[in-house]
């Protein structure tokens, strides 16, 4: 699938656009330091004239006090332009430092809106370098606008109308010069730095998504012993982006030499002219020392333009992925007139549902109907792939049915908003994922504003607490990414006591227990039992010995519920549910092909316990 961002072709002025919303946000931080910035170029094109004054009075052999006159203009004249930059960074810095927070949070905001499917096609390392990028790159783009190149532009005027107050004639060359000189410039820039620029940006979200997909995986890489390859893959992806970057630099090398030396044939014209105009008698030494001065001015402006220009379409190639991560549209969105939804039982009703993945023409449910009143406790039972996950994620809204509608109470989620259908449902996945934070902090995600103690309750129901208080830093001990620190079992019972102090109607139990030992499972499912009391509580099993007090087992078979009943039911109609509680004696639940799915955390070959059937 592509996303939008390879779809989009920006131009330059897309980007401008697209920075320019921000500056709009502060309006009177603009306006001033612009004003501030504009009045400091033009005070600086007055300093060749003050000079050359200064100079004529000195030739003259003015009176001290006239001398003393100039010399003070054009001292004070120098300085002013520099108290006015002074003032105008302290307004950009502001303004700068909110813009960079706005964007930020913008892209933050923007990514935890979007739908599950963008998260499943797109590399997390490659979504966190195109958010920390635009942070970087979109400083020196406005700062070049408005440090470099717009003061450029008034310095070009006015130098340009200083020198034709003088020079005439020199004054229109200068200008056709310049004009040529830009030019040339901003070709060579478009046509050469451009593309090799935007190839470069691309490759280094590449390379920062093989980074972190690699370290992010470095357990699975050191269990294979394949560290080798992923050295030499990494080690062959730098030396494309190796390559790459030094066609930047060389493209940007040759691209300030012709700059130079076109600066070279401007200050040939200027002094040439200069002296040409005095050797006919039509200039002074102070004119001389006027386009000394104006030259000097100009090309340190002039001599950074192909770099700026270069720099600053860099930087709107490296907004380029923010932009498109921005224009990315949510798969799942919420109505306009969405309210929020209540659920005071957790009835829960598929009606009539149609369902297929993007992308694919199969689809998973087809008319699919099923009601489940509150506080049934219902397991969901069958193959790999015959539709059990797919049933929880239609439940939790992460996609969208194509037919029909999933309504709890009697209400539409596809009516409501998704925070507060997620709002009432508590999960514990298969395998929890922890933030890298305190315990204490990871086990109130649910509800933030929690005490200690309601925390330590949770976590005693969920036999963890003695665990915890056996750390150095007990509740505040830092769990590490993805709760790495602690193991499968541990983690899973910090997410069990998470969903106990979260409270919710509806309750999601997806392979809860799989990651504990016997006894742990027996503990866990007493917790589990004072849970689901009073709630709608939804289970998926491999292991059947967890389902067996379920109110009604549902038997999924692609796509379909082809068996349902109590336990003891099921068992006496001697159908799929039945065969496949007696394979599980054998360790495994087999797929719909009749071989053992070694994916499904059934009893293990090293269980203790066996199933009594």
């Amino acid at each position: 699938m592509l996303n939008a961002e390879q779809k989009m072709h920006l131009s330059f002025f897309d980007v401008f656009r697209f920075v320019a919303g921000y500056w709009r946000r502060q309006p009177k931080k603009l306006a001033l330091f612009i004003a501030l910035f504009s009045v400091a170029a033009f005070v600086e094109t007055i300093i060749p004239t003050s000079l050359s004054a200064f100079l004529g009075a000195v030739r003259e052999q003015k009176g001290a006090a006239t001398v003393l006159l100039y010399l003070g203009a054009f001292i004070g004249i120098y300085t002013l332009q520099l108290v006015l930059r002074w003032g105008s960074y302290i307004v950009y810095n502001k303004f700068e430092t909110r813009l960079f927070k706005d964007l930020m949070n913008d892209a933050f905001v923007h990514v935890h809106r979007l739908s599950e499917q963008f998260f499943s096609n797109n590399f997390t390392g490659g979504i966190i370098s195109k958010i920390t990028r635009a942070r970087t790159r979109i400083e020196p783009f406005q700062d070049h606008l408005f440090h470099r190149i717009m003061p450029t532009a008034i310095i070009l005027v006015g130098s340009i109308v200083f020198l034709a107050l003088r020079f005439p004639l020199l004054a229109v060359l200068l200008g056709l010069y310049v004009v040529f000189l830009v030019g040339v410039s901003v070709v060579l820039v478009l046509r050469l730095a451009g593309p090799v620029q935007s190839v470069y940006a691309n490759a280094q979200d590449t390379t920062v998504a093989q980074l972190a997909d690699s370290i992010s995986g470095i357990a699975t890489t050191k269990a294979y012993a394949q560290e080798k390859h992923e050295i030499r893959s990494f080690a062959d992806q730098l030396e494309s982006l190796r390559e790459k970057n030094h066609k930047a630099y060389s493209t940007g090398t040759m691209i300030g030499t012709t700059q130079n030396a076109l600066l070279v044939g401007m200050l040939a014209l200027l002094l040439g002219g200069g002296t040409w105009y005095f050797l006919k008698g039509k200039a002074s030494v102070e004119d001389m020392a006027y386009l000394v001065m104006a030259y000097t001015i100009l090309q340190s402006y002039l001599r950074e333009l192909a770099y700026l220009i270069r720099d600053l379409l860099t930087s709107s190639y490296d907004l380029h992925a923010v932009i498109g991560l921005l224009r990315q549209k949510p798969e799942i969105t919420d109505k306009p007139e969405a309210k929020a939804l209540s659920v005071p039982h957790g009835a829960i009703d598929f009606n009539h549902v149609t369902f297929s993945y993007p992308g694919k023409s199969k689809p998973i449910f087809e008319d699919f109907t099923l009601s489940i009143k509150a506080g049934e406790r219902i397991a969901l039972v069958g193959h790999s792939g015959s539709g059990k996950t797919t049933f929880l994620r239609l439940l939790q809204r992460a996609y969208d049915v194509q037919h029909g509608s999933i309504s709890i109470d009697g209400q539409n989620i596809a009516e409501h908003t998704q925070e507060s259908l997620r709002s009432n449902i508590a999960l514990v996945p298969q395998e929890p994922i922890l933030f890298h934070r305190a315990i204490s902090e990871n086990i109130a995600y649910a509800r933030p504003q929690a005490s200690l103690e309601d925390i330590r309750r949770a976590a005693e129901r969920a036999h963890i607490d003695a665990f915890i208080q056996s750390l150095p830093e007990r509740y505040d001990t830092f769990v590490g990414e993805r709760g790495v620190k602690l193991s499968g079992g541990e983690r899973q019972r910090v997410a069990i006591a998470r969903a106990l102090l979260a409270d919710r109607p509806i309750l999601i139990l997806d392979e809860a227990t799989s990651s504990l030992d016997s006894v742990s499972e027996k503990s866990i499912q007493l917790a589990l039992h004072t849970l689901i009391q009073g709630r709608t509580s939804i289970m998926v099993a491999h292991r059947l010995s967890t389902i067996l007090d379920a109110d009604r087992i549902l038997v999924f078979d692609h796509g379909k519920i082809v068996e349902q009943g109590t336990h003891a039911e099921l068992l006496a109609r001697n159908g799929l549910y039945a065969n496949l509680f007696k394979i599980q004696s054998g360790g495994f639940i087999v797929d719909d092909q009749g071989e053992p799915d070694l994916e499904s955390p059934a009893v293990s070959a090293n269980e203790e316990e066996r199933l009594d059937p």
